[in-house]
């Protein structure tokens, strides 16, 4: 049997480089901060003699290389705090909806065809989760559909009087059975 259906794309393709730009940025943004506070750490006046401007600048390549130490482990340190916000915001809109898919699922599998899925717009498996309410939405019209032609059988065999002839028993049950087909149960 050939399929036909088209392949979705179960995460968006922008929700990976949203992930890596915004990680970019934070990046960005500490190497930018920490040349701001090394440059602005190091604008102090040096003396007005030779000598007192060569003690300075030794004692500013030792308060510079302190600094830079500690501004770098600060803005290493932000910056990983800042890309952990990101990573942990961002698979929390692909595991929180795998546990509402998960949860209907297991309910579509008890017989339960009244389920369907509900995310936030942003969420990364949007177009997965309208895959699985259209196919919930599918099985249950045509379950539907069997059950009114099983009830229209039933009321055709039930009439009292007049019984019903072989061709419209026949006509019936192939119009169950089409519907049946259309399911591809095998």
């Amino acid at each position: 049997m050939q399929q036909t259906a088209a392949t979705t794309q179960v995460i968006s393709k922008s929700y990976m480089s949203g992930l890596f730009l915004k990680c970019g940025l934070f990046f960005t943004a500490g190497l930018l901060l920490t040349g701001i506070i090394l440059y602005f750490s190091a604008h102090q006046p040096l003396g007005p003699t030779y000598q007192e401007s060569f003690s300075r600048l030794a004692q500013l390549k030792e308060e510079m290389l302190m600094k830079s130490i500690i501004t770098y482990c600060l803005i290493t340190a932000l910056i990983l705090a800042g890309v952990v916000f990101i990573t942990v915001i961002y698979s929390h809109r692909v595991v929180g909806p795998l546990v509402g898919i998960k949860r209907v699922v297991k309910a579509v599998t008890a017989g339960d065809l009244t389920q369907a899925v509900h995310i936030r717009k942003k969420d990364a498996i949007q177009p997965m989760a309208t895959a699985l309410n259209t196919l919930i939405d599918s099985y249950r019209l045509k379950i539907q559909l069997i059950d009114q032609q099983v009830k229209s059988l039933q009321d055709s065999l039930n009439r009292p009087g007049d019984q019903p002839q072989p061709s419209e028993i026949a006509a019936q049950a192939k119009k169950i059975s089409d519907t049946l087909t259309s399911l591809h149960l095998q």
